[in-house]
């Protein structure tokens, strides 16, 4: 039997485009971080910054839902984030975006159905076209994030 819930997320808006971050995810939202470029090249991340005394990469969300360009200024709105993948300890990373909203009720979801890709959905809140962004899904297994910490 499948549990259902209510998906508390996080709206928030990366050029014209919206997304939603499961609120379970998310640690805390820094506005104006300041942002150093990284000594490594990997795709969309944009530097490092301190968090909590230590070093946190901070990647485009846009970037990594859309895998284009991505947008680098020294100084961002950041919402650390937390990713929980199979077999590896608990990531934090940084997710630079243009603006940060509400809190929002997804609906009803099914809980044993784990989308498969890092943008899913389309849903309509108050007029505004919002895509799903799943963070658990970040290249599981790849060196992207793994990249980001060397």
């Amino acid at each position: 039997m499948n549990d259902v819930q209510n998906t508390q997320t996080l709206v928030v808006r990366c050029a014209t485009e919206f997304f939603l971050i499961d609120i379970d995810r998310v640690r805390r939202i820094e506005d104006d971080l300041a942002i150093s470029p990284s000594p490594i090249a990997a795709r969309a991340l944009i530097g490092l910054a301190r968090f909590g005394g230590e070093p946190l990469a901070i990647f485009s969300l846009k970037a990594l839902a859309e895998g284009g360009p991505c947008v680098r200024r020294e100084r961002m709105t950041v919402v650390v984030a937390e990713i929980a993948r199979k077999d590896h300890p608990v990531e934090r990373i940084g997710l630079a975006v243009d603006e940060v909203f509400e809190i929002h009720p997804l609906g009803e979801t099914d809980s044993d159905e784990v989308p498969l890709t890092v943008v899913s959905g389309f849903f309509d809140l108050g007029g505004r076209r919002v895509r799903r962004f799943n963070i658990d899904n970040l290249e599981a297994g790849s060196t992207m994030l793994d990249n980001a910490k060397e």
